[in-house]
């Protein structure tokens, strides 16, 4: 159960752009901070999967808040239709007033992630889609999601992922309360594997800070680094 590379992709952690009126076109008030971006915004999702450092070992972090471009949308997504495609042009209350001749520059920043992404992947390569979710968005501690498709990871790691979480106490959801992963199609095979952790994990309560210390035996950033270097390949 090794790969020949562990590619990190991380859409939803950054809140960069939103004040930029270039990018943004949203009516920014308090409660769109606090309810909307602070509330589905990724925080710190780059700290926690990047515990163990090795070259092959490769993050593809997008700048720019998914409230600006969300980078993991499909193109014509099924979400276009209510406003939320890869441009979010309606949110919880919201309307974005974006003029038509910017959406070809946002498309672009969409398109470049999805160009790094290809580029770093490789035959035999694992893609771990990395994110977190609002507590009230499902009771588990982790989400595991994967694809009903080409890219769907081994049942081996699966199992391992699975095992790996629950010996330490976090309990597990399988496609729940997210299903699927990333898999930007390529001319050669490798896996995805989408992993989701409760801000409720990691986060002190009612805050964006992280926690201090940790009441399981092992904190998730020890628990996603043991996970990446028993995949990769070490050869």
């Amino acid at each position: 159960m090794k790969y020949r590379r562990i590619v990190l992709n991380e859409p939803h952690a950054s809140v960069e752009g939103l004040y930029d009126d270039r990018l943004s076109g949203w009516q920014i008030d308090n409660r769109f901070i606090n309810d909307v971006v602070n509330h589905l915004t990724d925080w710190h999702t780059d700290y926690l999967f990047h515990g163990f450092r090795h070259k092959d070992v490769k993050a593809v972090r997008f700048p720019f808040s998914r409230f600006i471009v969300d980078a993991e949308r499909l193109w014509d997504d099924p979400l276009e239709a209510e406003g939320q495609g890869i441009i979010y042009l309606h949110f919880d209350g919201y309307k974005r007033d974006l003029p038509q001749q910017h959406e070809a520059r946002l498309l672009q920043l969409w398109k470049g992630h999805q160009h790094r992404l290809k580029n770093n992947l490789c035959e035999g390569a694992l893609l771990i889609d990395c994110h977190s979710f609002p507590e009230d968005k499902g009771d588990v501690d982790i989400c595991l999601g994967y694809n009903e498709d080409w890219s769907k990871p081994s049942r081996e790691l699966l199992d391992f992922t699975v095992n790996l979480f629950d010996i330490h106490g976090y309990s597990v959801g399988i496609n729940n309360p997210y299903s699927n992963s990333e898999a930007p199609e390529c001319p050669f095979g490798y896996q995805s594997m989408m992993l989701e952790v409760n801000k409720r994990v990691y986060l002190e309560k009612r805050s964006l800070y992280l926690k201090t210390h940790c009441d399981k035996k092992k904190s998730v950033n020890e628990l996603f680094s043991q996970l990446l270097r028993t995949l990769v390949n070490r050869t």
